[in-house]
């Protein structure tokens, strides 16, 4: 069987950067399009993290009681203009990764040469953070976004001249802040970043630092608002960081394996990267060979940046800190630019057409074989996992009881963010959830003006169900009227079931028409 690509008929310049640049536009729509609808048509209910940002996006905030409020800026933006439904949080998780890869692109020009460029993108695009993990719509994929930028701005600044190196510069603060506010694992980057600047020699006269002053202005204003807030919480994402490590350490069966479970769990997410290299090597293997790449640009700059982060977050690993897997989600921006060291130097076009089919082809795959394990398969296996979570029947029956025993329009339904933030979006009247009925977490909810209008509590009796919030509790324990909903989970007649009790707070002082339930 002849498994050579025929010679590239199209007329594309692979040494055009303009013409390159719409070739990565394309496979960049196409990834977008791939990890948006699949997805959207096979999950029922998107994963933990997106629906904690659509319940944190019922109001803008400066913080929230875990992280920094930039991304769920960012999911507010795209459901005022899509609506909250469980696509678009897929969208917008992979619009942080398709405008990250972008500004990979945009990196590797002035790394590369426009079609290794190309290359060094779609191999970047298999990792699984940007794949099958970047429809998770939480801090750290939407953090990709903000540190594609804040790398090509750093580069672009230094490599600058004259007044247009200030405006540079004024760009690497804004994007540093916008990295900071995104996630506090941006000071990884910034120490990264410091490290490379100060040994860079383009950076060793003072004069060099004069705008590097100025970003730092910049950045300190952004995130000053946030720094206000965090001291009027109390700290909050800090002490949600502090529980996480102390958590996983004594989780942990010991430091050296959960060193060990980082590291195996990373290998396993660059393997698609490392795959799909190995099988483009193997199909250019009888290619006529090419001009042999130009050497690196920016060499220095792509190895800190590639490998500074990881390199770095292993030293506190060894030094004793928990590492979460996922806390390396940024760290693998560059990822295919490194991996260009491996890719063959062979005939251009062939080159491009090879990438461009593995690449799309490995999207196809890891898209739909994802789809098809978290949809159909899932269902036939009688599992109750996350993605087939039901939560539209369940909020069918439960618009049903409200309309039988609810006095005044649903507004408000407290519960825990999984299953309240799951039923919400299924409901008519979309009601603001009230997270675990704790205003400690849901500081925005104006609960004085919660006795205007009934209020519907919800508490998951499913057997795999978290541990009920004790404010839960007590609201459940004012509720006048009670009863439990069970709906199947599968399409199995004897298979798992949803299982809720529900129940009703009476309004005290009436007045559901005009109540001001939110406060900023």
């Amino acid at each position: 069987m002849n498994l050579s690509v025929p010679p590239l008929r199209l007329s594309i310049d692979p040494a055009n950067p303009r013409h390159m640049g719409r070739v990565t536009a394309v496979f960049l729509l196409l990834h977008l399009l791939l990890w948006t609808l699949l997805p959207g048509i096979s999950h029922r209910a998107p994963p933990w993290d997106n629906i904690e940002q659509l319940v944190w996006t019922q109001s803008l905030q400066w913080g929230y009681y875990k992280h920094p409020p930039a991304p769920t800026w960012w999911m507010y933006a795209w459901t005022e203009l899509l609506g909250r439904r469980v696509w678009v949080t897929f969208f917008a998780a992979q619009l942080s990764v398709v405008g990250m890869l972008w500004c990979v692109w945009r990196v590797a020009l002035m790394v590369t040469t426009p079609l290794r460029a190309f290359v060094a993108v779609v191999l970047t695009s298999l990792v699984a953070y940007h794949s099958l993990r970047g429809i998770m719509a939480n801090h750290n994929t939407l953090q990709l976004l903000p540190v594609g930028l804040l790398l090509w701005a750093v580069l672009a600044a230094v490599r600058s001249q004259g007044a247009r190196r200030w405006l540079q510069w004024a760009l690497v603060g804004a994007a540093a802040a916008l990295t900071l506010l995104s996630k506090y694992s941006a000071l990884v980057w910034f120490a990264v970043i410091g490290v490379w600047l100060l040994q860079d020699a383009r950076m060793h006269r003072w004069q060099a630092w004069a705008p590097v002053l100025l970003a730092a202005t910049i950045g300190a204003a952004g995130v000053a608002p946030h720094i206000t807030w965090l001291a009027q919480s109390g700290f909050a994402p800090l002490r949600y960081a502090e529980h996480s490590v102390e958590h996983g350490i004594s989780g942990a069966p010991s430091h050296w394996t959960d060193l060990w479970f980082f590291i195996t769990a990373q290998l396993a997410r660059i393997a698609p990267a490392l795959i799909a290299l190995a099988l483009l090597r193997w199909w250019l293997r009888a290619a006529a060979p090419g001009s042999a790449p130009p050497p690196w640009a920016e060499r220095r700059f792509a190895l800190f940046m590639g490998l500074g982060p990881l390199a770095l977050t292993l030293a506190m690993g060894v030094a004793g800190l928990y590492l979460a897997s996922s806390w390396a989600t940024t760290f693998y921006v560059l990822f295919g630019l490194l991996l260009l060291r491996w890719v063959p130097a062979v005939e251009p076009a062939r080159l491009l057409k090879t990438t461009f089919i593995l690449g799309l082809a490995f999207q196809l795959v890891l898209a739909g074989g994802l789809s098809l394990a978290r949809g159909p398969l899932v269902d036939r296996l009688g599992r109750n996992a996350r993605s087939n979570f039901p939560a539209l029947a369940m909020a069918q029956q439960l618009e049903q009881v409200w309309r039988q025993h609810g006095h005044t329009p649903l507004r408000v339904l407290a519960g825990e963010t999984w299953l309240a933030g799951n039923i919400t979006i299924h409901l008519p009247s979309q009601p603001l959830v009230f997270i675990d009925g704790d205003p400690a977490r849901a500081p925005w909810i104006n609960t004085p003006a919660l006795a205007r209008c009934d209020l519907l509590v919800l508490i998951d009796r499913s057997p795999d169900a978290p541990a009920v919030a004790a404010p839960l509790t007590q609201l459940m324990a004012q509720a006048r009227e009670h009863g439990q909903i069970s709906v199947p989970w599968t399409s199995r007649p004897n298979g798992p079931r949803l299982t809720v009790d529900w129940g009703i707070v009476a309004a005290t002082q009436p007045d559901c028409a005009t109540a001001v339930l939110t406060r900023h």
